[in-house]
């Protein structure tokens, strides 16, 4: 076969996404300061220039691998409980046990939010905040009685403190359930009565507000 004839070899796909996988993994094993490139690249199979490449650097895959967890909880729950679906305190529960679905189901992505999401580093706190504000408003869903006029003071505090205990009840979500798989906390209590002390407290909030 002629040199024109030879196919040209087919562009090789981007490892975005094998990457940040692997990152989440170092990430949350060794810690974001102990964590470098290179164990990244290893674990990735890629050489270190192809993060660079596709991330600039540690920080900018980190806050990846962080939005990364983030957002696949988040379609975990918006499966289980679409937009168009209303609220109730049966599907309160059931994003629950969603939520417990997907970190026994992802320990790494579990460990790194559970470490970081709490706003450890500026960029964690960013990804925090629009975590919170993209759920926000589908909380409040589950108690619509809550949607009252805001032109009042009175209607200003209430919706204040509604958006406060809603917070609670994200927090309880997010960083109880992802905390509890990791460390000396998630060994020394059992599955069950952790899972549903945390259902109950999440339902308790919401009744709270009616």
């Amino acid at each position: 076969m002629t040199a024109q004839g030879v196919k040209r070899a087919a562009h090789r796909p981007s490892r975005r996404r094998e990457i940040i996988d692997a990152a989440t993994v170092v990430f949350a094993r060794e810690g974001y300061a102990e964590a470098n490139v290179e164990d990244i690249a290893q674990a990735a199979g890629v050489a270190p220039t192809a993060i660079y490449y596709h991330f600039g650097g540690k920080e900018e895959l980190f806050a990846q691998a962080l939005r990364g967890a983030l957002n696949g909880f988040s379609d975990r729950i918006f499966q289980v409980r679409p937009d168009t679906k209303a609220g109730s305190i049966e599907s309160l529960r059931t994003v629950v046990r969603a939520g417990w679905d997907f970190w026994y189901a992802h320990p790494d992505a579990a460990r790194l939010v559970g470490r970081y999401s709490e706003g450890s580093t500026a960029h964690a706190l960013q990804l925090r905040r629009e975590w919170e504000l993209r759920h926000l408003e589908r909380a409040y869903d589950y108690v619509p009685e809550a949607r009252t006029s805001r032109s009042t003071r009175k209607a200003r505090e209430q919706h204040a403190a509604h958006t406060l205990a809603i917070g609670v009840l994200l927090d309880t979500v997010l960083v109880s359930q992802a905390a509890a798989l990791d460390g000396a906390f998630g060994r020394l209590l059992a599955r069950g009565p952790l899972e549903s002390a945390v259902e109950e407290m999440c339902v308790a909030i919401i009744l709270s507000l009616r």
